[in-house]
C-alpha cells in the first residue's frame, strides 16, 4: 500500500489507483482483481457463478418473509 504525503489529500479513484482513508492514514492502491467478462466465460469460474445465482435467488426469496420488529 502507498501512503500519501502532501498538503493534497485525495479520495475516489483516478486511472487504476484508488485513493482512501483508514484510521492508518491516507492511502492508495492499485486495483486488482478478475474482470467480469472472464468471470462471466471462464469455465474456471463456474462455481462462482453458480454460488452468485443462488444468492441472487435468496435474497429475492427474503422480500418475502416478514421484518422483525426491533
Amino acid at each position: 500500500m502507498a501512503r500519501q504525503t502532501g498538503l493534497i489529500k485525495l479520495k475516489g479513484s483516478i486511472g487504476n489507483v484508488t485513493f482512501y482513508t483508514t484510521v492508518a492514514g491516507d492511502l492508495a492502491r492499485q486495483k486488482g482483481g478478475v474482470d467480469a467478462e472472464r468471470i462471466a466465460t471462464d469455465p474456471a469460474f463456474q462455481r462462482t457463478r453458480e454460488n452468485g445465482s443462488e444468492f441472487g435467488r435468496a435474497g429475492l426469496a427474503a422480500q418475502f418473509l416478514p421484518a422483525f420488529p426491533s
